[in-house]
């Protein structure tokens, strides 16, 4: 029989609920930020907003989105996914319509609705500085589009912390973007010293250090790699993943030293030398059948390691040599040795500076008292030839970089016109006649580029 009255059962579900709410509200209750003068905000709340605020998880900027737009009557009806839906659509027709201004806030409210959807970083990271920025004539004009897609993808690293895959492609965007489009020559230059009257120097918002480009791209990378380790990066090769940092560093070397920083370029190869075989070269990574491996292997090491493995030497070099030339390994290693050697850059600086003294007008032959003496420019281009001749019979395997054989073939053009510009016929016998005899199929593309640079 139940002897407890309706009294004491109102009293215990009110103790009980009462208990309850020390839980609920330790657990749940909603952030609150207090805010000091002087100092750092202090963020107070339950538990789960503690953790959400801590993760970056939770949905605060909601109430950010323009509150005339249609989109905010879907949101307040609870139908975020089709708000996205059309504010992507609205960002479309506004690009259309070259309202520029308009896509940027409405790109803003995309972001604030899918703040943890990582494909909308990348898509409108990469759409305002690759697709709105090339509508521009001007090329700072172009470049302010460019830094705002790098703005986004970076917000969204910052964002997103935990997204392996976006921090390395905000390290891509900045060295391919920045570095390799047609508008490289200035926005090199704009990455450190921002054409904006109201920045002085780098924008801090981009390059806070005013580093290079590809400096930037390889703390980018750095970070990725470091991160892989907790969350592994999904979709893309590890080993072309994890080799990101070092390629940054041959990129901006080659960077460099197209610029004529010979000086700099010598230590930067040194450098990416060092980290491809040293560093990324003793990396241990996963083959066929989860064979471990490292790329800078020699046959002792593929001894060794088949041991470990449990598998026989042949199985063990067949996965090294699978995997090494995957991503030739030995070629880019061959590749920095050629370029940090004194020959190399001897012919290098020779090239360059003969192109300076030809663009100069330095071409013409001089008559003195000890006879014809030829122009500046020819015996630069003379020394690069010769030094570059020297440099393919050290590393015969770059012969068959296109970059190489293309430089060796324009400067051999150039030396030629020369001969052509004092009245005399170019020797068949220079140190290059046969190289350019065998490359012949590149002479069109090296008159093309002749023409680019002399014009």
């Amino acid at each position: 029989m139940n002897t407890v009255t309706s009294r004491q059962r109102k009293i215990i579900y009110a103790l009980a609920i009462l208990i309850l709410l020390v839980p609920i509200i330790y657990l749940g209750s909603p952030l609150s930020r207090d805010v000091q003068p002087g100092q750092k905000t202090a963020v107070a709340g339950g538990r789960l907003a503690q953790m959400r605020h801590t993760y970056e998880l939770g949905e605060s900027t909601l109430g950010d989105i323009d509150p005339s737009s249609a989109a905010a009557n879907l949101v307040l009806l609870g139908l975020r996914g089709m708000a996205a839906t059309v504010l992507h659509q609205n960002a479309i027709v506004q690009q259309d319509r070259k309202e520029f201004g308009r896509l940027k806030t409405t790109v803003e409210s995309i972001l604030k609705l899918q703040p943890h959807y990582i494909e909308v970083w990348k898509f409108q990271g990469w759409n305002l500085a690759f697709n709105v920025s090339r509508e521009w004539d001007r090329v700072d004009d172009r470049f302010y589009w460019v830094k705002e897609g790098l703005k986004f993808m970076n917000r969204g690293a910052q964002r997103n912390k935990t997204s392996t895959m976006l921090i390395h492609n905000v390290g891509d965007f900045v060295g391919r973007k920045i570095g390799s489009a047609d508008e490289s020559k200035f926005y090199r230059k704009f990455f450190v010293d921002d054409p904006a009257e109201e920045i002085q120097g780098a924008d801090p918002e981009i390059n806070p250090e005013a580093k290079d480009n590809y400096l930037v791209a390889r703390d980018f990378f750095l970070t990725a790699n470091e991160l892989d380790e907790t969350y592994p990066i999904k979709g893309m090769t590890r080993e072309v993943f994890r080799k990101s940092p070092v390629q940054a560093l041959f990129d901006y070397a080659a960077a460099i030293t197209r610029e004529g920083k010979f000086e700099a370029a010598a230590g930067a190869w040194a450098d990416a030398y060092q980290e491809w075989t040293e560093g990324y070269g003793n990396e241990i990574f996963l083959g066929l059948d989860d064979v471990a491996y490292k790329m800078n292997s020699t046959e002792e090491d593929i001894v060794a390691m088949a041991a470990e493995n449990g598998v026989s030497v042949k199985v063990q070099r067949d996965v090294w040599d699978r995997r090494t030339k995957m991503i030739n390994y030995d070629f880019w290693r061959q590749l920095a040795m050629c370029e940090r050697d004194p020959v190399t850059i001897a012919a290098r600086r020779a090239i360059y500076d003969g192109k300076q003294a030809y663009a100069d007008g330095d071409i013409s032959d001089s008559v003195d008292a000890d006879g014809t003496q030829i122009s500046t420019a020819q015996e630069l281009f003379e020394e690069g030839i010769r030094k570059t001749a020297e440099m393919f019979e050290a590393y015969p395997a770059m012969e068959i970089q296109d970059d190489k054989v293309l430089d060796a073939m324009i400067a051999v053009h150039y030396w030629q016109e020369i001969c052509k510009h004092n009245g005399r016929v170019p020797p068949e016998n220079h140190p290059l006649a046969e190289f350019h005899a065998e490359h012949v199929r590149y002479l069109g593309e090296a008159l093309q580029m002749f023409r680019r640079e002399t014009n």
